[in-house]
């Protein structure tokens, strides 16, 4: 175990080189330092800090030796190599070669809330209680044993204090544990693989981003000892005695673990990511923003103004517009109602709801409403209510469509909603009810959506307090379950353009019917 004793705390500030390498190559190294790493490191073997112009003085020796050839040498390996990822550029050659000499470790951990977390104060003043300490000192030692100098810890490398700094940390905290050469992880409720269902680090929100966006992450126990026999810097996450318990543990399938996840995740939805987040808490949601955005590749250039998460959501939305946006339950953002206050409103993915379907793609997001395009409503009434099974418990109000849908329309199951008293009284109350698919199949015609018998749709639950005029004005309810309805059968009659044949198939798997525009209005209440 290390030990704290005879460490040097010191405020003191290496002294940089006075002559830093210059040249294109040397321009490029300086923005990365000041652009794509921490503003400040812990020196492993003092605990000292190392600030970026220290960085400069470490680092310019090993880039004074990377030359133009070296450079063009692997652009031509990666030209030649048929499983490259991307087509070699020079700039993004020469950042990769920047990134391989500036190497650090990164530290993710559970926050102790009993001894607390050194901070930046702690060490500037110098202070030492040792119980604040221990696991600093002891991420120090491990990261040393591995060969590192340079390391990074969120409780202490940031000034909180600084406002300027404070949000630079914010914005830049996922492409740090990008760029990290390794990850640390200290799970501190473990023992063993069979811990790793119950460690509180794999249900905090933050820790979401630092387990995909390092290169490499390696674990360890509540003592120290890795969980790998392996004592190298290799992934655990690709070790084939790591991935099912982590599997297992965080929810995200092995496909996501073991991917290059430094630039966001790519090839999943958007709800399956958020499914994740759903499995996580945040002590404050408003954190939920920033901890989640370096996972969305279309969000790279997100502004401070969106760090909130339904305005996160928000930003998505249009950026890269999806039905999926809207696959949520439980309570609606104070912002908007069309928009869910947090994560946990999309733990209900279901990968079979979510493949092969197009879905709403046409919306808008007002201050007033919600606009989108979509398959007509389903007309919907009252069929039952099932009282709550106990305190706490939310009614269970099934729906039936209407017996004059079906002609046009199609035939469709019952619609199950979940939900308090106060919904139930404006179901009872509503002059009209209707539910909204919004996951429906695609076909060649972008006006026309389709349904396929057997299958089942998300949707909303709209209710009007109108009779039932040209333009109805609707509104959206809010349930605590995820809403569900079943495609049973064709409309009774059908023109002949609107019946939808599978290619290979001699009858219909399902029906075509025309997008309209909806208008949603905000709820009266």
């Amino acid at each position: 175990m290390f030990s704290l004793q005879g460490i040097f705390w010191s405020k003191k500030k290496q002294k940089p080189s006075e002559s830093l390498p210059t040249g294109p190559i040397a321009d490029a190294f300086k923005e990365y330092i000041n652009n794509e790493i921490p503003a400040r490191f812990i020196h492993t073997s003092n605990l000292q800090f190392v600030f970026r112009q220290d960085v400069f003085s470490i680092f310019q020796d090993r880039i004074a030796g990377v030359t133009e050839k070296q450079i063009q040498e692997r652009i031509e390996r990666l030209q030649s190599d048929p499983l490259a990822s991307y087509q070699p550029r020079r700039d993004t050659v020469l950042r990769e070669i920047i990134q391989e000499i500036v190497e650090y470790d990164i530290f993710s951990h559970h926050w102790d809330e009993m001894t607390g977390e050194p901070t930046f104060q702690d060490i500037s003043s110098g202070k030492q209680p040792v119980s604040k300490f221990e696991k600093l000192a002891q991420f120090c030692e491990t990261s040393r044993n591995l060969g590192h100098s340079l390391a990074w810890v969120d409780s202490c490398c940031i000034d909180q204090m600084n406002a300027a700094e404070f949000n630079e940390a914010i914005h830049g905290m996922y492409k740090w544990y990008a760029n990290a050469y390794l990850c640390i992880v200290h799970l501190a409720e473990s023992t063993s693989f069979s811990d790793w269902d119950r460690d509180s680090w794999f249900t905090q929100g933050r820790t979401l981003r630092e387990l995909l966006a390092p290169k490499r992450v390696k674990f360890y126990d509540k003592d120290w000892k890795p969980f790998t026999l392996s004592e190298t810097r290799d992934d655990d996450r690709k070790l084939a005695d790591v991935i099912t318990p982590l599997e297992n543990a965080s929810g995200i399938p092995k496909a996501v673990l073991i991917a290059d996840n430094s630039q966001g995740v790519h090839g999943h939805t958007f709800w399956e990511i958020m499914s994740w987040a759903s499995r996580r808490q945040m002590t404050y949601v408003e954190d939920w923003a920033h901890s989640l955005v370096g996972l969305f590749p279309s969000l790279a250039d997100i502004r401070e103004g969106q760090r909130n998460f339904p305005l996160l959501v928000k930003a998505i939305a249009e950026k890269d517009p999806s039905w999926d946006i809207f696959a949520w339950f439980g309570q609606p953002s104070l912002d908007h109602f069309a928009l869910p206050s947090s994560p946990a409103s999309y733990s209900g993915f279901e990968a079979d709801l979510a493949r092969d379907r197009v879905g709403v793609q046409k919306f808008t997001i007002t201050a007033h409403g919600l606009s989108l395009t979509s398959l007509p409503p389903i007309p919907m009434e009252l069929g039952s209510v099932a009282q709550p099974e106990g305190p706490g418990k939310p009614f269970r109000v099934t729906l039936k469509p209407r017996s004059d849908s079906e002609h046009s329309m199609g035939r469709f199951g019952t619609l199950v909603v979940e939900c308090g008293s106060t919904r139930l009284k404006t179901i009872r109350g509503a002059r009209q009810l209707a539910a909204c698919v919004i996951n429906h199949h695609g076909i060649r015609s972008r006006d026309k959506g389709k349904l396929v018998v057997g299958k089942d749709y998300i949707c909303f639950l709209l209710y009007s307090e109108d009779k039932g005029d040209d333009e109805t004005a609707w509104m959206k309810l809010t349930s605590d379950n995820l809403l569900r309805i079943s495609c049973l059968g064709m409309p009774k009659t059908t023109a002949g353009d609107m019946v939808v044949r599978a290619p290979g198939t001699a009858g219909p798997d399902g029906f075509a019917l025309s997008l309209v525009t909806i208008s949603i209005q905000c709820p009266s209440n």
